[in-house]
């Protein structure tokens, strides 16, 4: 009898440490696909709608849609008429006059959508962002072809509004590194970490140095600016130096193949990155490979290699739309059409 209840013992805390282990397995699992999933999200505090609207199709047919003269115009800057004459030290430019874009609707909406406390407040930061810098990325917009709405969004999110330690200490709102010298890759090949310095690490100006910051690794360095609009301006270069279509960190095909305005399928670009993206174009927006254009713009970036966050683009669109960015873009081509 000892020994039928030795073995019966034996055989019950084998069987427990087996639901123990496959139990635990479980929630591991499940938190990695919670992290993957949802907790990024929620460590950020995106004061977001989780939800599309029909808002941009509504404002769209509200404008009388964009002429294709608007469109010629925008994208053959010889034709264009120069909405941005007045000096930069004189007044702001005007063309967001006749912008549809007003800051205390999109508070309004949210408020009516059940934002309250911390998620009010950092949305008024998105807002007061968004009229700071608006002027500026139109600016860009206007000469360089990158939608204003895709600039103020990836410039919320990497520098939370403006709020991030890299923004407020190196001016920097897009999170662009510096770059490893020769010498500083054989010390990182070496796992020579602690031995990095700052002078290993290559910027590119208007950048004027390097700042240390934890975040694909802990010696990852950032680029530093004299300036906002430095950033801003090193931003755009980055998105429109010339590249081959097709390798990660090429951005420049991005903006003529989706123009604003139009509803743009991403099939094409998505086959071509997807070598290197890893990202089957019916993957991107849960199915949908017909999206506005500056859905397809984001798109565009995470198929290209711009971040590494698996859901990074939909978090641009997400933004574009709970604060309508895309009236700034259209306010641009209707400019277009004086």
């Amino acid at each position: 009898m000892g020994l039928i209840r030795s073995t019966t013992e034996g055989t019950s805390q084998v069987a427990r440490g087996f639901f123990t282990a496959l139990f635990a397995l479980v929630l591991v699992l499940s938190g990695l696909y919670l992290y993957q999933n949802k907790w990024e999200e929620a460590a950020q505090q995106l004061p977001i709608l989780y939800e599309l609207s029909d808002a941009y199709k509504v404002g769209l047919r509200s404008l009388g849609g964009v002429s294709e003269q608007a469109l010629r115009r925008f994208y053959e800057l010889n034709e264009s008429p120069d909405l941005f004459s007045q000096e930069e030290s004189k007044a702001p430019p005007q063309v967001g006059l006749r912008s549809t874009w007003k800051g205390k609707k999109i508070l309004a909406k949210l408020e009516k959508a059940g934002f309250s406390g911390g998620r009010m407040r950092a949305a008024r930061q998105f807002v007061d962002y968004i009229e700071t810098h608006k002027e500026a990325a139109q600016r860009e917009m206007y000469k360089y072809k990158v939608p204003a709405s895709i600039k103020l969004a990836q410039a919320l999110l990497e520098s939370s509004a403006g709020q991030s330690k890299l923004a407020r200490r190196a001016n920097n709102h897009f999170g662009i590194k510096a770059r490893l010298s020769s010498y500083a890759r054989q010390k990182v090949k070496a796992r020579q970490y602690n031995e990095l310095r700052d002078e290993d690490f290559l910027f590119i100006k208007p950048a004027t140095g390097v700042y240390n910051f934890h975040d694909d690794h802990s010696y990852d360095r950032f680029e530093t600016y004299p300036s906002v609009s430095d950033s801003y301006s090193r931003h755009t270069q980055l998105l429109t130096r010339p590249c081959t279509p097709g390798q990660k960190g090429c951005y420049s095909w991005i903006w003529r193949t989706f123009p604003v305005g139009n509803d743009c399928d991403i099939t094409e670009a998505a086959h071509v990155f997807q070598p290197a993206s890893g990202i089957a174009p019916r993957e991107f927006f849960d199915g949908q490979t017909t999206v506005p254009y500056y859905a397809a713009c984001a798109a565009g970036l995470k198929m290209a290699g711009y971040a590494t966050s698996r859901t990074y683009h939909q978090k641009l669109w997400y933004l574009i739309d709970t604060y309508e960015l895309w009236r700034l873009d259209l306010a641009l081509l209707k400019g277009m059409e004086e």
